[in-house]
């Protein structure tokens, strides 16, 4: 692959830039010149590792991802994400850790313990087996084990602070990063760097464990492959980009909105050029090209879809994916399914190239979608070639269909950005199967899972949604439902008389069934009563704790429709008026305000910044009218994030705002002072029936 590398420094304010990524030293530059507002001192900054800086043209805002350092050692998941506008901090979320000093005074920074003996205690830890000898390269503070025959990615130990119990202590610990081809893991386990104890493990896969039950092993589900035809070979194209041999495609699949199948306009049908519904950037390689190669096969810039029945993870010449029948171009994807026999069949009825490309088409879709709300090259968005626009590149969609590994479920792993995420999709139970590879409402649920954990904290960052409330899934079913509402049908009423579920197709439910949830999305308090509380679901409990996430953030969807009175039935024009489209570019540009291992209020937070960035406050009442609603309320307590038993849920809208004021700053005796309480009840609300009450010091009368 050609790669160009282009570096325009940002002059703050003042020059458009091709390549959106930040230098270091323009972010350390921003950040002194906002130390007053960011209470930074220039120790601060000296002790700061900038790990991610870039223009964000969604916003206006340049966004600097800030990870506290001591010793010149990162400190694990202290992160601050801040936003600047013309030069000024406009928003800022997470802190440091000021006792830090202090709590480690007595820990040398230099480890007893050595990569490798880390290393290896991860490895008998997680029951993975070493093929080879060990062979290590240390740069600086991080050393690197390569793949050593046992991980699909490079193995490496970063030695780092890890603050535990909420920063109460704080231990230097090596950071092993293993992604073992025994399973779909992708670990980071903090290992003490002086006693070799594990004291914490992050998994970057997110299982969406619908029914834990009904999992199977791998050898069970392996299946026949057909041998494809000689015509349908990948095609080597021009090196140059923006010049692109495949330039139509045709693809018979259910196609984009509907959810499924069983969904209104889910019967397959051909689609021809489908990436024309986003013109521009998002698609500047259409689907089938990465800049140096075009394929005439069910991969491109953004994404490679295969079958995986063995299970293997890997991309060998065993999982195929979908050919093409004409070649070099146009590309033909025309398989004609039959969902009345196995999806895994090959022949006589093409069910499996169906259903891959089915999926290749819909991670096309989210990703061109989700481009136009934020989600690029910069942010960390899933790209081979980034065409010099920022961001590190390299890192397409590993989409692994049908996967043998297991069933009724899906996953998926977000390592951080430069390093190719993973998306297993599994067959469901039943007789014939149904395949999650044509539940397009969990495919989307899937790849969102990327879009949140590659946002929040910014895209270098791989366990900033690790807290105990972290809300993952509600995100992922949130986007679920706006990739697949047909909102060009849709109604100001709904959210309220059109409940949704999620998964029906899976588990062989009508469109109007709850799916893999307790209960549909729905504004509608009577059918979701979902409410953030003092206890919320905790440690597996995740699918639980993330309906009421997304059903609040449903809720404040549908009140920003009925605000504006309008929905846009374009749902790739983000910048239309209409009131779904707000909500996405909100709750998208959110997850890039709010604080690294944010609970349910910090999100809430993230979300009204977004607001007051992008669109002046405007919104501020209709979204907290639905957090309120839920429990999350300006009078709402989150307690620590990584508790799901200290909330204090509220249910106010009122901000309840008290500021004081006296007339002068010191006064001789027997004179006046005047002293102004002023109560304001915020723009959502109305303060009645209150008091005040204003205790005067003793020598005052």
């Amino acid at each position: 692959m050609k790669t160009i590398f282009t570096f325009l420094l940002c002059l703050f304010g003042a020059t458009t830039l091709l390549a959106q990524d930040v230098s270091t030293a323009d972010a350390v530059q921003l950040l002194s010149k906002n130390k007053q507002a960011l209470s930074f001192t220039s120790d601060d900054i000296q002790n700061s590792i900038i790990s991610n800086a870039f223009v964000n043209a969604s916003a206006g805002t340049t966004m600097l991802y800030v990870q506290q350092s001591f010793k010149t050692l990162p400190v694990f998941n202290q992160v601050q994400s801040l936003a600047f506008k013309n030069g000024l901090l406009v928003s800022a979320a997470g802190e440091r850790l000021r006792t830090l000093p202090k709590l480690v005074a007595a820990i040398p920074a230099v480890p007893t313990v050595p990569a490798e003996t880390a290393l290896r205690t991860t490895l008998t830890a997680k029951n993975i087996a070493l093929r080879h000898p060990l062979i290590a390269t240390s740069a600086g503070a991080k050393t690197d084990f390569g793949k050593a025959g046992i991980s699909h990615e490079r193995i490496t130990a970063e030695l780092m602070w890890v603050p535990l119990q909420d920063g109460a202590s704080v231990r230097l610990a090596w950071q092993v990063y293993v992604a073992p081809t025994s399973s779909s893991d992708y670990w980071l386990v903090r290992v003490d760097a002086h006693n070799n104890e594990i004291i914490g493990e992050t998994n970057l896969t997110t299982y969406c464990n619908f029914h834990l039950s009904e999992q199977h092993t791998t050898a069970s589900h392996v299946a026949t492959i057909g041998t494809p035809p000689t015509i349908n070979s990948g095609t080597a194209a021009s090196t140059t980009w923006g010049t692109n041999l495949v330039n139509s495609a045709t693809y018979r699949v259910i196609p984009f909105p509907a959810e499924s199948p069983n969904h209104a306009g889910g019967a397959p049908a051909l689609r021809t050029n489908p990436w024309t519904l986003t013109p521009g950037n998002a698609t500047s390689l259409n689907w089938h090209s990465n800049g140096s190669t075009d394929f005439a096969i069910s991969r491109g810039n953004n994404v490679w879809a295969r079958e995986d029945r063995r299970g293997t993870s890997t991309s060998d010449s065993a999982t195929l994916p979908a050919f093409s029948t004409t070649s070099p171009d146009p590309l033909t994807f025309d398989f004609v399914p039959d969902f009345t026999v196995a999806p895994t069949q090959t022949s006589p009825v093409p069910n499996q190239a169906f259903n891959i490309t089915n999926l290749f088409y819909w991670n096309n879709i989210i990703h061109d979608l989700t481009y136009q709300y934020g989600f690029d090259e910069v942010s960390g968005n899933f790209q081979q070639n980034n065409l010099g626009r920022g961001g590190a590149g390299n890192d397409y969609v590993d989409a692994q269909a049908q996967d043998g590994g297991g069933t009724s479920n899906a996953n998926f792993s977000t390592p951080p950005d430069g390093q190719v995420p993973r998306m297993q999709m599994y067959l469901w139970n039943g007789n014939p199967r149904k395949d999650g590879d044509v539940d397009n409402g969990i495919i989307v649920h899937e790849f969102a899972h990327g879009i949140s954990n590659r946002l929040a904290g910014g895209s270098a960052q791989a366990a900033c949604l690790g807290s105990a409330e972290q809300m993952g899934e509600g995100w992922s079913d949130y986007y679920s439902l706006m990739v697949t509402q047909d909102w060009a049908t849709s109604t100001l009423s709904d959210g309220f008389n059109k409940p949704r579920g999620i998964g029906t197709y899976v588990l062989g439910q009508a469109p109007t069934g709850s799916g893999i949830r307790s209960q549909r999305y729905c504004t509608n308090f009577a059918i979701n009563n979902r409410t953030y509380g003092a206890s919320i679901p905790g440690n597996g409990q995740q699918h639980s704790r993330g309906e009421i996430w997304c059903a609040t953030l449903w809720d404040m969807t549908w009140n920003i429709i009925n605000q504006v009175g309008d929905i846009n039935p374009n749902i790739f024009d983000a910048n239309a008026a209409g009131g779904n489209s707000i909500a996405l570019r909100l709750v998208t540009e959110g997850l890039k305000l709010q604080v690294c291992n944010a609970g349910f209020i910090d999100g809430r937070n993230g979300i009204l910044q977004a607001d007051q960035i992008l669109y002046n406050g405007a919104y501020r009442c209709a979204i907290m009218q639905a957090f309120a609603r839920r429990g999350m309320g300006f009078n709402a307590s989150q307690g620590s994030a990584n508790s799901t038993t200290d909330q204090v849920p509220g249910f106010s809208v009122i901000e309840g705002l008290l500021t004081f004021s006296q007339s002068v700053p010191q006064q001789q005796e027997n004179q006046l002072v005047t002293y102004n309480n002023i109560i304001t009840a915020g723009v959502c609300g109305a303060l009645t029936n209150y008091l005040l009450t204003d205790t005067l010091p003793q020598n005052v009368t």
